[in-house]
């Protein structure tokens, strides 16, 4: 039986794509706490950037719906990646681009469209309960996207 596609995984280091062939496993005791961590460890210091008091109270409000946002946000840009290489398939069967340079190229789009939504969303929904100006949201919001996208989609895979 002839396959329609190549034997071609997507990975990203802490997330996306090979979490659904880890779903019942332990891995989730790891990747979880540590995008938490990341998450929090990145309010903070933009906050500290800016000047900003009160991180417990603004950490408290809104941690939990930024670290919900990064997963879908996170999963938008994987499901992005998959789309690209599945039409990617059907046009060039006989072209691997998971191995370097096509990796990190096909990878680009879903990194940006998770970077943009992170931005996005964080703006509108993260910090609504939190009583702020919505420029320092919007700084946070850029901090939040800029350093907690997920780029580790872009390192390609070798093997």
């Amino acid at each position: 039986m002839k396959k329609l596609h190549g034997d071609s995984r997507l990975y990203n280091i802490l997330f996306p794509i090979w979490l659904f062939y880890l779903i019942p496993t332990g891995i989730w005791l790891i990747i979880l706490p540590v995008n938490f961590v990341i998450d929090s460890l990145v309010l903070y210091i933009a906050m500290k950037h800016y000047s900003s008091n009160g991180f417990a109270d603004v950490w408290r409000k809104s941690i939990l719906r930024i670290w919900g946002i990064g997963f879908i946000c996170d999963l938008a840009g994987a499901f992005l990646i998959m789309a690209i290489e599945f039409l990617r398939g059907y046009m060039l069967p006989a072209i691997n681009t998971f191995y370097f340079p096509g990796a990190t190229i096909i990878a680009i789009p879903g990194v940006l469209l998770s970077g943009v939504l992170i931005y996005r969303l964080d703006r509108v929904y993260a910090f609504k309960k939190c009583n702020m100006e919505m420029g320092l949201a919007q700084k946070l919001s850029w901090a939040l996207s800029i350093f907690t996208a997920p780029y580790a989609m872009l390192i390609p895979l070798y093997g």
